[in-house]
């Protein structure tokens, strides 16, 4: 049998060996240890990223919110004014939300990191480029490139460690007005804003002068309301845009003596639906016999209408005193064989808010309603929203960019990010 040779170790000689693991072992713990951070400080900035941009993307929505309003209709519109409500409400969403537990910490000024301009095609590739200018602003860019950490102490420690910015966040977001509007599409859950209300737009006999042509684009209606924004009421007083008074069928009259018809949006004209759709907007159901949508593209879209008011109806649009809401415009009525009902032929898109309902002795309706502008989702541009992708041919850009120029709808605007 063979004898396994035993080989003695002194003992200076496992001081030695112990020498050399202890260093090994603590450079693959540190290893280890700053390989975890770093994994950290990427979850960590994956997270506080997507709140900053979310953060951002409310406040440039805000700010876009503020530049949508009845000043547009004036003859010469503050655009100073509403450059000011903006930068004041985009700093006061960045206050009310929060990133990491924290407020974002930056304050939005005028001219550095929040500023006002313009979308304008690119020629050479048929995209759209920001171009700052004061000038009837559409689009607001907000940078925020250069935020603080925001309590990462990995990101502190290794930033003081390594001497960089490891925990920075920022983001870069435009958000964009568009008032290209061909028509509405309610979405599952959110209703159009719209009033079930059509407005004679223009009368060829002359017999009705109370139309939203001679009245409102001509100017020639009375002005004696006024609308505070800051306090969401109405009063007397003049503000620069005239009024149209809207009257239903008088009780011995015709349907072409009212200049207002209510809109069969599938409530067959019954009081409780009206009543629904006045107080919280046209809703994807109600439009099921229009598709879904309501388009107006160069024809008129004959509508199902009555200028009839019940006391119900009545009671719900004086409730809605002050509200902005779309209104639709409408060349010719035609009464049916019944007389109490017809279609009338809806050609067009407005908003209005009601500054005043009264009964009068007739048993009829008189709404006096101000032009008023707003910004819905809901809005069906002419044009897309984003530009077309980069697979497209050149020439095929070119031609959308040269002729993406319908019809602008000064009432109504839709207000989406586009970066």
């Amino acid at each position: 049998m063979k004898r396994v040779q035993k080989i003695p170790f002194t003992k200076s000689q496992a001081i030695a060996r112990r020498g050399v693991i202890t260093p090994l072992a603590a450079i693959v713990l540190l290893a280890v240890m700053t390989g975890i951070a770093l994994i950290v400080n990427r979850l960590w900035l994956d997270a506080a990223s997507l709140e900053v941009t979310t953060c951002v993307e409310t406040a440039a929505l805000a700010a876009g919110h503020e530049m949508v309003s009845d000043e547009l209709l004036k003859e010469k519109p503050d655009y100073n004014l509403l450059m000011e409500r903006a930068e004041t409400s985009a700093n006061q969403a960045l206050k009310l939300n929060t990133v990491a537990g924290q407020q974002i910490g930056i304050n939005l000024t005028k001219g550095d990191n929040l500023l006002f301009g313009k979308l304008v095609p690119v020629e050479e590739t048929g995209l759209r480029k920001f171009l700052q200018t004061d000038h009837e602003p559409q689009s607001i860019q907000i940078k925020t490139l250069k935020s603080s950490r925001l309590a990462n102490p990995v990101a502190d420690f290794m930033s003081d460690l390594t001497h960089t910015d490891l925990g920075s966040t920022g983001a870069q977001i435009e958000a964009t007005l568009d008032n290209h509007v061909v028509g509405v599409r309610p979405f599952e859950n959110v209703p159009v804003p719209a009033y079930p209300l059509a407005i004679l737009k223009n009368d060829p006999t002359g017999k009705q002068t109370e139309t939203w042509e001679l009245q409102i684009n001509q100017k020639r209606g009375k002005d004696e309301y006024r609308f505070n924004p800051e306090t969401k009421t109405v009063s007397r007083g003049s503000d620069g845009i005239p009024e149209i008074i809207l009257t239903g069928k008088p009780r011995r009259g015709e349907i072409t003596d009212a200049n207002m018809q209510l809109l069969d949006f599938g409530s067959d004209l019954k009081s409780k639906p009206i009543v629904r759709q006045i107080l919280s907007g046209i809703t994807r159901n109600d439009l099921k016999h229009f598709h879904g949508e309501l388009l107006f593209n160069g024809n008129p879209l004959p509508v199902h209408c009555s200028p009839d008011f019940e006391n119900a109806e009545q009671d719900a649009f004086e409730s809605m005193t002050g509200q902005c809401r779309i209104c639709f415009l409408y060349d010719q009525v035609t009464a049916s064989s019944q007389k109490y009902d017809g279609t009338a032929d809806c050609t067009n898109l407005v908003a209005g808010r009601i500054m005043s309902v009264k009964k009068i002795e007739n048993q009829t309706i008189e709404i006096i309603l101000q032009p008023g502008v707003l910004t819905t989702r809901t809005a069906i541009l002419a044009k897309p929203e984003s530009d077309s992708s980069a697979s497209q041919s050149k020439p095929d850009l070119k031609q959308a960019a040269d002729t993406s120029k319908p019809v602008t709808n000064k009432y109504i605007y839709k207000l989406y990010l586009t970066r």
